[in-house]
């Protein structure tokens, strides 16, 4: 196969703030939401940060995935859709240094942007604008790359937008017919209760491996306990990935349930966690590792990521890991 994993995202550059409480109440911001924006509330979060250290990175659920995947030495290439414009640009050269495969294709218009604020709890509150993400569509979508891929990925975020869910769902298809497996992450609480019957539908139709936390697994299932959402969700998906934050994670495979501790570090900054975990996962699972070696490796690679400030490691993460599985 030429690739471990081909992702379809919506390509975001990052811009982190870190900002106090109050910062948050007086924009009326819930802590650790994601909302998506338009032109005018970014700019009144721009307006109000100035004076405050900026950061910025390439970002996007997805695309963090598979430059995680990358960096641990695996095969990965991400699809979306970016403007024509300076960003877009950026975006593109900073995926294809970390070594992903660019399937990006591009429209007249603006990249997509996601303004991250981290408070001092390390929760990170995201406020999205998707610019040209929204007009990734059936045509954008490349059939040869996800047939030569192990699995394919998507994430929750993309059924923000008609013309996306068309060409998510054209892709799954596709995938399904050559006999791709195909992975998704639910990616927000938020996302699960804007999409809860569509996500069911594709955890039913297409789905071979779910990732979530606990609370996306309790709003999609309605089941409070971790056993009864693993027995809800397995009526769908022969393989969940439940993460349970500071409780560690749960690996549900055909009736296995595989219990992962989680690694104590101090967080400093959660954004790419949930990212981080679905990388180590995937490239354990698409490189012969087993449901619990992928699993701890999984739960490394999002502690080293919570332990810094934003998504990326920088250094060299396939030497880290090594050491750390020795």
């Amino acid at each position: 196969m030429k690739y471990d994993v081909v992702g379809l995202g919506n390509p975001l550059i990052d811009i982190f703030f870190n900002v106090d409480d109050p910062f948050m109440s007086d924009l009326k911001l819930e802590k650790g939401s994601m909302n998506l924006v338009d032109v005018s509330r970014q700019e009144e979060i721009l307006k109000k940060a100035i004076g405050l250290k900026k950061s910025t990175a390439l970002g996007g659920s997805c695309a963090n995935t598979m430059a995680m995947i990358s960096q641990l030495g695996g095969k990965s290439a991400y699809g979306g859709k970016l403007g024509d414009d300076e960003l877009g640009t950026d975006y593109e050269n900073q995926l294809i240094d970390l070594g992903v495969t660019s399937l990006l294709k591009k429209q007249d218009g603006s990249t997509g942007s996601t303004i991250i604020l981290v408070t001092p709890d390390a929760e990170r509150t995201m406020n999205t604008h998707l610019g040209m993400c929204v007009n990734y569509s059936q045509n954008d979508i490349e059939p040869e790359a996800i047939g030569d891929a192990k699995y394919i990925y998507v994430e929750g975020y993309l059924w923000d937008t008609p013309t996306q869910k068309e060409a998510v769902v054209a892709a799954l298809k596709h995938a399904k017919s050559v006999g791709t497996k195909i992975s998704m992450s639910l990616s927000d609480s938020f996302c699960v209760e804007r999409h809860k019957p569509d996500f069911q539908n594709l955890l039913d139709k297409y789905v071979d491996l779910v990732f979530c936390n606990d609370a996306e697994a309790q709003i999609m299932t309605d089941k409070s306990t971790t056993s009864e959402q693993l027995k809800a969700l397995s009526d769908s998906v022969e393989h969940i990935v439940l993460t349970l934050g500071k409780k560690g994670s749960v690996v549900y495979n055909n009736g296995n349930i595989t219990e992962i501790n989680a690694i104590e570090v101090e967080a400093i900054d959660t954004t790419g966690a949930g990212d981080s975990y679905a990388a180590g996962y995937l490239y354990g699972l698409t490189n012969g590792y087993t449901e619990e070696e992928s699993g701890n490796l999984a739960a490394y690679c999002a502690a080293t990521i919570v332990n810094q400030l934003g998504p990326r490691y920088n250094g060299d993460l396939k030497a880290k890991v090594h050491q750390y599985l020795k």
